[in-house]
């Protein structure tokens, strides 16, 4: 078996203590790269697989981090990007700081192939985990690669779709898969007019947590703010009575921890 010394990753950046990255004070990780293209993404920076501002980290460089900020922190969460893109080499990581006696987190977009994945979630304690949206618009919100400097169409649903109907289920379908195992802490929704039926997706994703009453629901109306189209974004801002009106008909399905971040 490789040695961490001699496994690398793409690191964008450290965060030695953050108490947003799951329960208690955590030392955050930030990974280059992600699948995803997210239009109101805050740090679209990390999106290229590759950066001139990215370095390579070996997993022993990153162990050695993390255990400095011992014993002020209570684990470790893996960002991005997307960190499941990198599950091979987080494994090992993931695998030491769990014999240092520390919590494992990762912070996912939700879109990865469960079944490829299945070792990386197996030495994973929780999931900081993203509802990303449903239906055709996400091909415009969040799937459309190809916009590398992330505008805003003038179309939100485009005449021709090149996502697979299956890779738009990729979502709710690994949260299904997640929450009997116990790896779910909270599920976060971007709220963002017109691109989705915001209701419709509570109401699917209420259908699963609402028999996990420990797991939070959190409801974040978008903002723009380093957006790489902030103006393009500005229209499809919820108001605060929208966010609000959605927050309560999560409660109304079931949803018993639910919590809004204008």
């Amino acid at each position: 078996m490789a040695m961490l010394s001699e496994i690398f990753v793409p690191l964008h950046r450290i965060i030695p203590f953050s108490n947003v990255e799951g329960q208690g004070n955590r030392t955050s990780i930030f990974l280059q790269g992600c699948k995803l293209n997210c239009l109101y993404c805050h740090n679209p920076e990390t999106i290229p697989r590759y950066s001139k501002d990215a370095q390579s980290g070996s997993l022993q460089y990153l162990y050695e981090q993390v255990m400095e900020a011992v014993p002020f922190i209570r684990g470790v969460t893996i960002s991005g990007g997307e960190p499941t893109i990198h599950y091979q080499q987080i494994i090992p990581l993931f695998e030491a700081l769990k014999k240092e006696g520390l919590t494992c987190y990762l912070d996912s977009s939700g879109f990865f192939n469960y079944e490829v994945i299945k070792p990386l979630i197996a030495v994973t304690d929780k999931f900081l985990f993203d509802l990303k949206g449903d239906g055709m618009g996400l091909q415009s919100l969040c799937l459309d690669r190809k916009n590398h400097q992330g505008i805003v169409p003038e179309n939100l649903f485009p005449d021709k779709h090149h996502i697979r109907p299956e890779n738009l289920q990729r979502n709710l379908y690994n949260l299904s898969k997640l929450l009997p195992e116990g790896k779910i802490e909270e599920v976060r929704l971007v709220f963002i007019n017109q691109f989705f039926d915001a209701k419709s997706l509570i109401h699917k994703a209420a259908s699963l947590l609402q028999t996990y009453p420990d797991v939070l629901l959190k409801i974040i109306r978008v903002h723009t703010k380093g957006a790489r189209d902030a103006d393009g974004l500005e229209k499809f801002v919820p108001s605060i009575e929208e966010t609000d009106e959605l927050s309560a008909y999560a409660k109304k399905c079931g949803i018993q921890r639910v919590t809004t971040i204008y």
